[in-house]
């Protein structure tokens, strides 16, 4: 597992890119106040979220949330002036949902899971104030139609003005779906929105 560095890494997608924004976030607009990703999405890494989204492996979001916050701990400690206050000032654990397709596919919300974990390991309340509209699968998108599908596809269904947001998914691959995750979250109030994620699609 490629663990990516905190201090040198996007900040609004989490890419291992180096101290700076990365040329695809440079160029695009973004609610998430900042976003950190544990891992490079790799051949063990990819793995591992395959057996737990489509192999019934549901035992792993215990080890994903581990590996998540433990990145978030980390990040705190060793980056502070990027990640600083990243769990410790965050008021809720979001999760990105599935789409209603993917949950009966599967038989559960893989984020609903780690996010119960995470929460329930970082003392952070668990908020489930996103619903997904729509049922398209993106992994085979591109940056630019992966924002069109994602823009307003996500509701927020529970209060979350003057919250500060701790925004979780699994896997980021072009950044479109948190950040339209985030945009709602912003729209309906909250006053920061923060991105964790597992793995980062890179290279």
């Amino acid at each position: 597992m490629q663990i990516i560095d905190p201090a040198r890494s996007c900040l609004h997608c989490g890419a291992p890119f180096g101290a700076m924004v990365c040329t695809e976030c440079a160029g695009a607009k973004t609610d998430l106040d900042r976003c950190l990703a544990a891992a490079v999405f790799d051949g063990p890494v990819g793995r591992i979220v395959r057996a737990y989204k489509d192999g019934g492996e549901r035992r792993l979001a215990a080890e994903i949330g581990r590996i998540m916050l433990g990145a978030a701990v980390r990040a705190q400690r060793e980056a502070p002036g990027r990640y600083g206050g990243l769990l410790v000032r965050a008021d809720a654990v979001v999760f990105v949902p599935a789409t209603a397709a993917a949950f009966r596919r599967r038989g559960f919300d893989h984020m609903e899971l780690i996010a119960r974990h995470l929460s329930g390991r970082s003392d952070i309340p668990l908020l489930d104030a996103l619903v997904k509209h729509g049922s398209s699968d993106q992994r085979e998108l591109g940056r630019a139609d992966r924002l069109a599908e994602a823009l307003g596809a996500y509701e927020v269904v529970l209060p979350v003005r003057g919250k500060r947001i701790l925004l979780i998914d699994d896997v980021i691959t072009t950044g479109a779906t948190m950040s339209a995750a985030a945009s709602a979250l912003k729209a309906a109030g909250a006053s920061r929105v923060d991105g964790l994620a597992f793995a980062r699609v890179w290279g």
